[in-house]
């Protein structure tokens, strides 16, 4: 600033008020009273040139903004080949959109002079990776310039709660001080929103200077980035030097404008910032996303709410009708959700909200004091009950559901109308009705759906926020045939649809465009790297773009076998074995199929290869991914390799490999499964030693990690379970530690199947036991196994009480398993 600190208020706001190089209007980005005074203002200013603090590629839009017919709410919307989409909406209390109305109006040209989107990822130092709805800024309460929307619905809490303020400086706090205001009180709103009604433009005007002054002169040093934005503004201001110019600007950017053009470093752009590629576009939006509590950063609390204050115009008169209207809709909302509210309530929360606005010497009561009446009036102290009520028909009433529409003959691209018009006729969600719906695709047997999917898919890939995708529950470990979708339209979707047709007029277009404009960003960075070739795969053959996918299967089969990891092997399969059998609708039938077979043959040798260095694992991943590599690369009829690579890791590997690899031999026919079986069954036999039982229990792991096909083969558990049955106790004891160990390796699915043929085998039910321990000589034989565990729980130092507890719930438990009708009580067992 040209003023220092030590500068008292009056004189600095003399300074900022007195400017007229350029004549200074401090803003925060939605403020319905300089909204509304605004024409006054610049009226008064007489400029020739207008500067409003926007980034300067909308400035193809500003005419379009400022058309009549263009309804409001509406959002400019940019986004860069570095990524980052930059949404800043507007409604009819945002000071800009007053400012562009009025110069159209008056003829006077508007110039947006803030930094380049272009700029603005060098300036700040990063480049973002992946396009995205980003914050374009962390603005301060009074910067003008808006951060996008992250565009949620918004939430309903129970009733508003004051957010603490951060703590104030010494400038701030005498401010507050002066206007006796309450720590959670909002600054701005006390010294500028609600001191409005019934002041002159240029007090208000000065109110707002003054309040962006202090909370810059309080808040410590001001970020690089933001000192770039100023010393940019500065220097386009610099070349309206020697004409009457007025400035729209952030009031805490406002004290900078007047500081010499030296005083701030330049930015200097440089990589993906420097002469960068920028998509703008204009686009509906709505309330309901632009309140702050749908996670907006700049949001404003209550739109339809501030519209009625703009409406207004700063008459307290009508400002007081606003109040009673607003509480009357309240109560009727209220109402309409099952709770007694009527004109008696109303009455009083008008009532209360005046008296607090007199306690306050405000002019007219502002949204402060209407929620704060209307939670003391229609709560009736049921904060979580009632108070929810009240809270959803506040929301519903003062946030609104209005929503923006484009002046007639406003530019679109391409693609924006062609995906509007495929939404129409897939019957989904588009402007006319954006409703959230929820889809269960069955791409396979629908064409309908089959086209739905596709399109997805697509906006998927093109990043257009449009769907989003759920989880289908699987049936055993095939992969599941339909799927299921969250779809909705947003004005972010509008907007980024006008980003991405940069890559094409249609949707394939631009989703092929895009795909391969992140090719060659790849080979730019020394890949495709294994992972990347998989995943360009899979979204052209998930976007139907045979040709595409094609190029992206040439090089699965060159790179993935060379580079490629075990779980990259594992995917890669997968994804050749889903494309065989047909499972991506968006390929046609026996798509490439002698160039898929090849290359899943090249990516089983790879496999075959990469098993040799699994010999000396010990984690059951490993196993899993062996016995999964194995059998996928065998389905195409395997090879000498592979068969190889399986007997000597049969051979030579740690015993949970050697299970694993046992398991897949057995699965591909290269052994014989009752020959297993019987090895398997022998290991049980063999562990007396503690060493012999962790063997048994490694292999144990490894063998089952494929438990589900071992059973439907017949043969190669029974030696095993028959084996377990003939164990003595002592000796099924000594195991049963291994035994458990390697049994914990089943899946659900698998340990339901095991037990299943368990119960088969047995005839018995495992929760349940025999009618036949009613016989008297099996109780007795089961009352003493049952005091020898209570000895060998007083043995393990438990207490009296303890094993006395743990032995009467075992008497309790076997007198219900076995009781009948016609039992009497027997003695505890």
């Amino acid at each position: 600033m040209a003023v220092a600190e030590e500068t008292g208020p009056e004189t600095v706001l003399a300074e900022l008020a007195g400017c007229r190089a350029p004549f200074l209007i401090g803003v925060r980005h939605h403020s319905p009273a300089l909204a509304a005074a605004l024409p006054e203002m610049l009226a008064a200013a007489d400029p020739e040139v207008l500067l409003v603090e926007l980034p300067e590629e909308f400035a193809q839009w500003l005419e379009h903004l400022g058309d009549p017919a263009t309804v409001p709410p509406v959002a400019l919307a940019g986004s860069g080949e570095a990524g980052g989409l930059v949404f800043l909406p507007f409604a009819e209390f945002s000071p800009e959109l007053a400012a562009v109305r009025w110069a159209r109006e008056a003829g006077v040209p508007v110039v947006p002079f803030d930094l380049p989107l272009a700029e603005r990822e060098s300036a700040r130092g990063r480049v973002d990776d992946e396009p995205a709805v980003l914050a374009d800024d962390e603005p301060s309460a009074l910067d003008g310039d808006a951060p996008s929307a992250v565009l949620d619905a918004p939430s309903t809490a129970p009733l508003e709660s004051p957010s603490p303020s951060p703590v104030p400086g010494r400038l701030v706090s005498a401010l507050r001080a002066r206007a006796g205001l309450r720590a959670e009180d909002d600054l701005w709103d006390r010294l500028v929103e609600s001191a409005a009604p019934g002041g002159t433009a240029e007090a208000l005007r000065r109110a707002a200077l003054l309040v962006g002054w202090a909370l810059r002169a309080d808040g410590g040093e001001v970020t690089e980035y933001d000192l770039a934005r100023e010393a940019h503004m500065r220097r386009r201001l610099a070349e309206h030097a020697g004409r009457r110019t007025a400035a729209v600007v952030g009031a805490f950017h406002a004290p900078a404008l007047t500081a010499p053009d030296d005083a701030t470093p330049r930015p200097t752009p440089s990589g993906a910032g420097s002469g960068e590629q920028v998509a703008t576009s204009l686009v509906p939006y709505a309330y309901p996303l632009l309140d702050e509590r749908s996670g907006y950063p700049a949001g404003i609390r209550d739109p339809e709410w501030q519209r009625g204050v703009f409406r207004a115009g700063g008459d307290a008169g009508r400002i007081d009708a606003l109040l009673t209207d607003t509480a009357v809709r309240v109560c009727a909302a209220v109402r309409a959700a099952g709770h007694p509210s009527g004109p008696a309530d109303a009455r009083e929360v008008v009532r209360v909200a005046r008296d607090l606005a007199t306690l306050r010497g405000l002019p007219a009561p502002g949204r402060g004091e209407l929620v704060e009446a209307a939670q003391t009036v229609l709560t009736q102290g049921q904060l979580l009950g009632r108070g929810r009520v009240v809270a959803a028909a506040m929301e519903q009433v003062l946030v609104g559901d209005r929503r923006g529409r484009l002046a007639p003959g406003t530019p679109r691209s391409g693609l924006g109308p062609a995906v509007e018009a495929l939404l129409g006729e897939l019957r989904l969600p588009g402007p006319d009705a954006p409703a959230r719906r929820e889809l269960r695709l069955d791409p396979h047997r629908s064409e309908l759906d089959r086209r739905r999917e596709i399109l997805l898919r697509r906006l998927a890939v093109c990043h257009v926020p449009y769907g989003e995708e759920g989880e289908v529950a699987q049936v055993g470990e095939a992969a599941p045939l339909t799927t299921r979708w969250t779809v909705e339209w947003s004005p972010s979707a509008a907007a980024m649809l006008d980003v991405a047709g940069i890559h094409g007029v249609t949707l394939e277009q631009a989703t092929t465009g895009l795909l391969r404009r992140r090719h060659m960003h790849e080979v730019r960075e020394g890949g495709p790297t294994a992972e990347q070739v998989l995943a360009g795969l899979t979204d052209a053959a998930r976007c139907a773009l045979p040709e595409l996918a094609g190029e992206r299967l040439v090089q699965t089969a060159e790179s993935l076998p060379a580079s490629g990891t075990l779980p990259e092997l594992l995917t890669g399969l997968d994804l050749l074995s889903g494309i065989e059998a047909g499972r991506w609708p968006g390929l046609p039938p026996k798509w490439r199929a002698d160039e898929v077979a090849d290359a899943r043959e090249e990516l089983g040798a790879a496999g075959a290869r990469a098993l040799d260095g699994l010999a000396g694992s010990t984690e059951p991943a490993d196993a899993r991914a062996l016995v999964d590599l194995a059998v996928r690369a065998g389905e195409g009829g395997g090879g000498l390799r592979l068969a190889d690579a399986l007997a000597r890791l049969a051979a030579e590997g740690t015993p949970l490999i050697r299970g694993a690899a046992g398991t897949a031999r057995v699965l591909l026919g290269q052994a014989d499964a009752a020959e297993f079986g019987v090895r398997l069954a022998s290991r049980v036999d063999s562990a007396e030693s503690a060493e012999r039982r962790a063997e048994l229990s490694a292999f144990l792991q490894g063998t089952l990690v494929a438990a589900g096909p071992l059973l439907e083969t017949g043969r190669a558990l029974d030696p095993l379970l028959e084996r377990v049955e003939s164990l003595t106790d002592r000796a099924f004891l000594d195991r049963l530690p291994a035994l458990r160990g390697g049994f914990d390796t089943l899946s659900p699915a698998a340990r339901a199947r095991m037990l299943a043929a368990v119960e088969d085998r047995t005839g018995l039910s495992a929760d349940t036991l025999p009618a036949a321990v009613a016989d008297p000589a099996l109780l007795a034989w089961l009352a003493e196994a049952d005091l020898a565990g209570r000895e060998a729980l007083m043995a393990a130092g438990l207490a009296d009480g303890m094993a006395q507890a743990a032995y009467g719930e075992a008497v309790d438990s076997n007198r219900e398993d076995t009781a009948s009708p016609s039992d009497t009580p027997t003695t505890p067992t």
